[in-house]
């Protein structure tokens, strides 16, 4: 502000003038110096025109993900109920209601396949519409960007009282600092706050989270009112902290409703972001099946089925994401038609042979060999390309779906407990006359 009234030679703040300039200078958050030899230097204000490295938000946005409820519940999604506790879409309002009917110790929780792989030295950006709904006394709901063990994410009392939480298990088990809204550190967003905005949480809303990870950076969380972000309270970590904020950075968004009375909440769309680039880390393995396999004329057999393992690098959970990148398939002398199918979990899949870990260390995949059939009736069972391999020893090598993220399906995942991954199989069918010998390499990116 004294930089402006420097500018214009301006003193007298009784008049209204005075109370415009302050408001321009609140809305575009410049401050200036002179350096005493006829220059200047001008400085953005902190505000949310920075992204959590300090960057002014001119940069192209990278998304890792999105989730939109338009033709049903996404399927990137995973849903978990128990004692009561219900998930229910609406078509007509594209959401997904989490409900409970007042049995004790109710739950329902919705939350990302994908572990959000977070870049170092990369603001990390969410956000998530939502309408949290009327508080009931014993109910308790959570959005936000979190597991079981670490994250960010605003929380619903029973008695109404807001708070924004920050989880960890830096000391060996799970604690939570949660900051009730009469304490939030930058705006209450009670009406009191520069920015006026009084939340009605039974009213739509969009939450906002950005973060500095580093293991010791700040962290922000707040709302998108009238296309304004407004931070509502931010954990300042560096220097004040002995040990990391966050175990892990890689996490998914969560909505979850737990209690022991009838309730619901609203989970609508969300996001996450890489500011300021992205280049998709992770390290690349392959398997290739040897000696080749012997195809019987007119038969359909899944010859090559790869999987997360259900834990990795003694972590009790592999919360990693795998892409396929290439698959190549050989046949000696007759036609191959192939299919490259997504699983859902093991159950879609029939084997014969147990799954064989493709490296003691380094690698959370594993790869079965010996499958005899696929289930296709199962749920959740996409078919992600398929071809012909001609006769007379010629080979396919294709890329599925586009590559990154650029495809929605390309992926694939543990579930909610780590216990039964997602898989991907190479099914080929003989339409020769004869049997052949068929062979087949994956290649795939582990990416943590």
């Amino acid at each position: 502000m004294s930089y402006i009234r420097k500018q214009i030679g301006w003193s007298n703040e009784s008049n209204l003038l005075w109370e415009l300039l302050k408001k321009l200078d609140r809305l575009i958050g410049v401050t200036g110096s002179s350096t005493g030899g006829g220059s200047s230097t001008v400085e953005l204000a902190d505000s949310t025109q920075l992204d959590a490295f300090g960057r002014l938000r001119v940069s192209d946005e990278y998304t890792l993900a999105d989730y939109k409820n338009i033709y049903g519940p996404d399927v990137n999604l995973l849903q978990l109920t128990g004692n009561g506790g219900s998930s229910t879409y609406s078509f007509d309002q594209s959401l997904i209601r989490l409900g409970l009917d007042g049995t004790p110790s109710g739950f329902s929780i919705c939350q990302s396949k994908m572990y959000h792989n977070y870049m170092a030295g990369k603001s990390q950006l969410i956000y998530i519409s939502f309408n949290l709904n009327a508080a009931v006394a014993t109910v308790t709901k959570d959005l936000g960007y979190f597991d079981a063990e670490n994250g960010i994410f605003l929380r619903q009392a029973g008695d109404g009282t807001l708070s924004i939480v920050l989880r960890t298990s830096t000391s060996g088990s799970m604690t939570e600092t949660v900051v009730g809204q009469s304490s939030w550190n930058v705006d209450k967003c009670n009406g009191t706050g520069a920015s006026t905005f009084n939340i009605d949480i039974t009213k739509t809303q969009l939450l906002y989270i950005d973060f500095q990870w580093l293991a010791v950076g700040r962290v922000r969380v707040g709302f998108v009112h009238d296309g304004q972000a407004i931070v509502a309270h931010e954990f300042l970590n560096s220097n004040n902290l002995a040990i990391p904020y966050m175990s892990k950075p890689n996490l998914p968004v969560r909505a979850e409703i737990y209690g022991d009375a009838e309730a619901s909440m609203d989970y609508i769309c969300s996001t996450v972001i890489s500011e300021g680039g992205y280049s998709e880390a992770g390290i690349d393995w392959s398997h290739v099946i040897d000696p080749l396999v012997s195809v019987a004329s007119g038969a359909t057999v899944p010859l090559l089925a790869i999987r997360l393992k259900d834990n990795f690098n003694t972590y009790p959970k592999n919360r990693m994401i795998v892409r396929l990148q290439d698959f190549n398939i050989t046949s000696t002398n007759q036609p191959l038609v192939y299919r490259l199918l997504k699983l859902p979990n093991e159950a879609a899949l029939t084997t014969a042979t147990g799954w064989v870990s493709v490296s003691t260390s380094g690698s959370g995949v594993e790869y079965n060999d010996g499958a005899t059939a696929i289930n296709y009736v199962a749920p959740g069972v996409d078919i992600l390309t398929s071809g012909y391999v001609s006769a007379a020893q010629s080979s396919k090598s294709a890329l599925t779906q586009g590559s990154s993220s650029s495809a929605r399906k390309n992926y694939i995942a543990q579930n909610y407990d780590s216990t039964d991954s997602e898989i991907y199989v190479i099914e080929v069918t003989n339409g020769g006359t004869n049997s052949t010998d068929v062979g087949i390499s994956m290649q795939w990116r582990e990416i943590y």
